[in-house]
């Protein structure tokens, strides 16, 4: 049965393991092709990857505030690494729309344009707030796992 703590735990996954594999599985192996063929390829998989995080980034706050305000009885029943978690997964989803909104949009627009070494910029961006992404949804899942015991 899916429980709002199921749907949490699932959309969490999907959003960190699609980063993780991004990035370390993906971008070394497309690291040959070229540059066109990158921006392009990139572009096909991050279209895909931020459709599905569209709807983890609706799924994750109303998960969370139903298990928070249902479940826990409201913040101040809810340990700290819950109010961390909150915080952080906040600073992902507001990290993520900037990405979605500002170099994804533009590395398209420079793609369509066929300016390649542009768009390759704004993909560096990508990468690099992907990286802190990865790097907060570690610590959110490691606060998820641990938090209740610390």
């Amino acid at each position: 049965m899916l429980t709002p703590l199921s749907i949490h735990m699932i959309s969490a996954i999907i959003w960190v393991g699609g980063m993780i594999f991004a990035n370390a599985v993906l971008r070394p192996a497309v690291e040959h092709l070229a540059l066109s063929d990158r921006i392009h390829l990139w572009i096909g998989v991050l279209e895909r990857f931020f459709s599905r995080v569209w709807i983890i980034v609706f799924l994750q706050p109303a998960t969370g505030y139903w298990m928070v305000f249902k479940e826990m009885g409201g913040f101040q029943h809810a340990g700290f690494h819950v109010t961390l978690m909150h915080a952080m997964g906040w600073i992902m989803i507001t990290l993520f729309v900037w990405v979605y909104f500002f170099p994804f949009r533009k590395m398209k627009s420079m793609a369509r344009e066929e300016l390649f070494p542009e768009a390759g910029m704004y993909m560096q961006k990508i990468r690099f707030m992907v990286r802190i992404n990865l790097v907060l949804g570690s610590m959110v899942s490691t606060l998820a796992a641990i938090g209740p015991f610390i």
